[in-house]
């Protein structure tokens, strides 16, 4: 109760068996402390009057329940002692066999009323106004007759439960529900032999049946022969080895034979664009709606609301108008406002702005593999892809790949033939549930964080900020180093590629010196919490565009690929959810994705898009702007072939042969709940249980934006039946279609991360 109350969400007890219990886990639990001493005085102090009364009736119910029992022992017992009796005796060997037994009291007859105890007054409760006597032991208040009407409800009651339950569907969903707490720990919502259940409903996608994308990795002629990370399935000392394979992936559709979009086209053909460096920031709870705000969406009519007669004051709306500038600056998009362009010199930045991008995971971890590797994350509970399979070179180990190749070399002036030097950067912990063992698999050697900058040793020690969460501190901490990265990947002919993560939009969303702005006009409800996270993301969007000052500052604006992509949404607004644990809604999906350079022309992607595909819309635009060497443009090529991803420089293709393009989201925390949706058909919006103790839930976002009303039932055939009732046929189809493609998807998800549910199960077991 204490978790719903605090979080908008139910706890999953296979989760909080297995929640990490690092010192960064325990600060996020202590985070829910107020509510739940709140929850626990509530309850304490109504079980001080209610817990003795409660006591009692449940007693006289059991004493009703227990009456068919004593009656029928009653009349069967003179019965059945003589037989017992004369077989003990036919059985005692000793010659004081017709002596009594000491070991056996004597049976005394006794009758219903005659089972009286001064201190069990609870059991017989409902039976007091028969027992003579017991007028005079119990107060007035709890004389309860337990006559023949009385018998006759409750055991007529507990017929019609037993009939019920006989009656009720064998669906391991009921007997989740109806267990109780200690049993719910065991039966942990019962995962399947089948993670996506479609019984009972037809299914006619038969190229899936038998198909996987594993096959031996391709061999290069230019593939270096040491061990490289993330190349180990090129390893040919083992054949056997399997790799993703794009061309036998059925549900793979690639745009690379496509031509590079017109607009972008122009501008690579000019020469301007150069990509020196790459700079990529994972934006934490980045909603894609306030990306920039825009005046009259639903995030400024959420705000409205909050004062009086829906008016937002004039000094409010100013705030409003310059609290996302930069994001407005970076996508280009029209947000409504009026206010001075001057800020900036220019209208736009520059670079690709995706409308209607998701993420491939709403647990941050595992987007950051899916944003950095362009893989989809493992199927699984928390941040297991550390010790896994991850089933693609991430970006970090494309580029140490691209400094092995034989024209690379820091002695040229000529940058495309610089080695690159890969960092990670973020101003918080990294110590939450194996961070700090998943960055080095996604290919980062260097690092600054919280653990790295609070050192003595550091070279920027002391901090100069409070703590702003539980987590760490500002990101502005980061900037002298992000500095320096630039310096020395400039005085040593590097290529940089600098990752940053933010996290002050994160929970509790603390700023510096509590320096919060009203933003919203009531403080009752979310709304306090509202107004906080409208600070941090002001906070976040000046940040932004303290580091585009820093690039242009050294001097290297102009020639670096500008990365931003939201980890995950937030649902805030919509349900009051802090956090997208175990959330379905929509706003803990939509993201922004930017890929911006200021040589670049301002294009606008409307179609369907997720982030898997940006690592291969970078390498593609590497590519294509003549940025690397000619040795690394022909590894970079056949690289750019592995991934899933479609480029985001290049049309989208929604649909070919019959094929539609499917996203897919791992829904925090990876092992409840699948979100799927079509490229083709974007307005509907499936999310598939993994187990049974989650619902399935359909949405249609063209009719219902805000997922006011989803569909919701427990399986695919009663989802289906009330969707029959709305729909047409085609929507029907498109339901079974995502179910089936979602369940070969699944299966294929371990398979790539070579991950097995049993065997991690009897590992755990065999550790315990």
């Amino acid at each position: 109760m204490s978790f719903y109350v605090f979080t908008g969400a139910e706890i999953h007890w296979r989760q909080a068996k297995s929640f990490n219990g690092d010192a960064a886990a325990i600060h996020t639990l202590l985070s829910g402390l107020t509510g739940f001493l709140v929850v626990e005085g509530i309850l304490l102090t109504i079980s001080l009057f209610a817990a003795h009364s409660i006591h009692a009736l449940s007693g006289g119910i059991l004493h009703v329940w227990a009456w068919p029992i004593r009656w029928l022992f009653a009349r069967v017992r003179p019965h059945v002692e003589p037989l017992v009796q004369r077989c003990w005796r036919s059985k005692s060997k000793s010659p004081a066999t017709d002596l009594p037994d000491p070991r056996i009291y004597e049976q005394i007859n006794m009758d219903d009323n005659d089972d009286i105890s001064d201190t069990e007054e609870g059991d017989h409760l409902l039976n007091a106004a028969q027992l003579p006597n017991l007028p005079n032991r119990l107060p007035e208040s709890k004389r309860v007759t337990d006559g023949v009407p009385q018998r006759a409800l409750i055991l007529g009651l507990f017929s019609l439960f037993l009939f019920l339950r006989f009656l009720r569907p064998w669906d391991p969903i009921y007997m989740y529900m109806s267990t109780t707490l200690p049993l719910t720990t065991v039966i942990e919502g019962a995962e399947r032999h089948s993670p996506v259940d479609t019984t009972g409903t037809p299914g006619n996608l038969h190229y899936l049946d038998g198909a996987t994308a594993l096959r031996p990795a391709p061999r290069w002629s230019w593939m270096s022969k040491e061990p490289i990370a993330g190349f180990e399935d090129w390893d040919q000392s083992d054949p056997l080895v399997l790799h993703y394979d794009p061309k036998e992936d059925p549900l793979h559709i690639s745009n690379l034979d496509r031509p590079v979009l017109k607009e972008i086209h122009n501008a690579l053909a000019s020469g301007d664009v150069k990509i020196k460096h790459v700079v990529f920031l994972k934006l934490e709870s980045a909603r894609a709606d306030i990306f920039p705000l825009q005046k009259d969406s639903f995030m400024y009519k959420r705000i409205a609301e909050s004062w009086k007669d829906k008016k937002i004051p004039p000094n409010v709306v100013d705030r409003l108008a310059n609290l996302t500038r930069t994001a407005e600056f970076l996508t280009n998009f029209p947000t409504g406002f009026e206010h001075d362009d001057a800020r900036f010199g220019r209208k736009a930045y520059g670079g690709i702005s995706a409308r209607d991008a998701i993420t491939t995971a709403t647990y941050t971890l595992k987007s950051l593999t899916g944003s950095f590797c362009g893989v989809t994350p493992l199927v699984a509970d928390f941040n297991r892809e550390f010790d896994h399979h991850i089933y693609q070179p991430c970006l970090p180990q494309v580029f140490d790949m691209l400094s092995q190749q034989p024209d690379i070399t820091s002695e040229s002036d000529d940058f495309t033939k610089w080695p690159w030097h890969s960092t990670f950067m973020m101003s918080v912990t990294e110590m939450y549930d194996n961070q700090n063992k998943l960055t080095p698999q996604l290919g980062f050697r260097d690092k600054q964080t919280k653990e790295t900058i609070i050192k003595p040793e550091a070279k920027y020690y002391p901090v100069k900020s409070a703590e702003v969460n539980y987590y760490g501190y500002p990101e502005t901490e980061l900037r002298e180093y992000i500095r320096d990265a630039i310096d020395d990947a400039e005085r040593d002919h590097q290529r940089l590629f600098l990752t940053h993560l933010t996290s002050t939009t994160h929970h509790p969303w603390g700023i510096p010196n509590e320096a919060f702005e009203e933003m919203m006009g009531s403080k009752s409800g979310s709304n306090n919490d509202m107004n906080r996270f409208l600070n941090s993301v002001g906070y976040v969007d000046d940040w932004i565009s303290n580091l585009i000052d820093i690039l242009e500052e050294k001097g290297v604006v102009n020639e670096t690929l500008f990365v931003m992509a939201g980890d995950h949404g937030l649902s805030l607004p919509n349900d009051g959810g802090i956090t997208p644990y175990d959330n379905p809604h929509v706003g803990s999906f939509k993201v922004p994705i930017v890929i911006a350079h200021p040589q670049l022309p301002p294009v606008q992607i409307d179609t369907p898009v997720i982030s898997s595909q940006i690592v291969p819309t970078i390498i593609d635009l590497l590519i294509e702007s003549a940025s690397l060497s000619q040795d690394s443009t022909r590894s970079a090529r056949d690289i750019r072939s592995l991934y899933e991803g479609q480029s985001l420089i290049r049309p989208q293709v929604v649909e070919q042969d019959g094929r539609e393009a499917w996203h897919f989201t791992v829904m925090n925390t990876g092992g409840s709940w699948l979100s799927v949706r079509s490229a083709a058909r974007p307005e509907f919006r499936l999310v598939i249980p993994l187990v049974n103790d989650v619902e399935w839930r359909f949405s249609d976002v063209s009719k219902d934006p805000n997922e006011l009303s989803p569909i919701s039932r427990f399986s695919l055939a009663d989802l289906a039946a009330a969707i029959e009732k709305e729909y047409d046929e085609k929507t029907l189809e498109w339901l079974f279609n995502a179910s089936y493609v979602a369940n070969w998807w699944v299966l294929e998800n371990w398979d790539r991360w070579r991950f097995s549910p049993k065997a991690e199960e009897e590992a755990k077991e065999h550790k315990t």
